[in-house]
């Protein structure tokens, strides 16, 4: 596979710094109304409760890829924080910051150490099964319930919903106009 594209040289000028802030505030506000549109459907898998395509993760794996690691971080987080705000679910925030930055976390780790041996779907799929396991344990921790009866399901739901999110991220970033990122070839040699 072909390295994608990236933002991460050093600004030249602020028209970069510019772009790069108009990015950035895009996919926050794509993460933010596919979550919250995704939030309103029923389960995608009914033996798997929350169960979620993920759509909204699409936006942090974009910016992963053509904006950086900080730039995907903070799109997680404001993913999170406002998602919650916006769904009056923030008590939801223990369950969504924690799997989302360990799930960004291992996608990172992946992206930038086995990249060109694996595909964007088969990162994402791998973020998905983490961030299941994680928002398990974590909902096992605060409920005092051994909730990781679930997994099996959850894990379905993961492989299914991160394949389907990663494939979607690879294709909008192919599809992406240098002028969105600046045009920057990433090199990881």
């Amino acid at each position: 596979m072909k390295p994608l594209y990236s933002c991460n040289a050093p600004a030249q000028s602020g028209a970069t710094d510019t772009r790069r802030l108009v990015v950035l505030a895009f996919l926050v506000a794509v993460a933010l109304v596919v979550s919250f549109i995704e939030s309103m459907l029923p389960p995608a898998i009914l033996l798997a409760p929350g169960a979620k395509l993920g759509l909204g993760n699409i936006a942090p794996l974009i910016a992963l890829i053509i904006l950086g690691v900080g730039d995907a971080f903070i799109v997680t987080a404001l993913k999170c924080l406002l998602g919650a705000i916006v769904t009056g679910g923030v008590s939801g925030l223990m369950y969504s910051v924690p799997s989302g930055m360990l799930a960004l976390a291992v996608e990172v780790l992946l992206f930038y150490t086995v990249f060109d041996r694996i595909s964007v779907a088969m990162i994402s799929l791998i973020g998905a099964i983490v961030f299941n396991c994680v928002q398990l344990g974590v909902a096992s921790l605060v409920t005092g319930v051994n909730l990781l009866t679930l997994l099996p399901w959850l894990a379905t739901a993961g492989l299914l919903a991160g394949a389907f999110t990663g494939l979607l991220a690879y294709y909008i970033v192919k599809r992406l106009p240098y002028s969105v990122y600046g045009g920057v070839r990433r090199s990881r040699d």
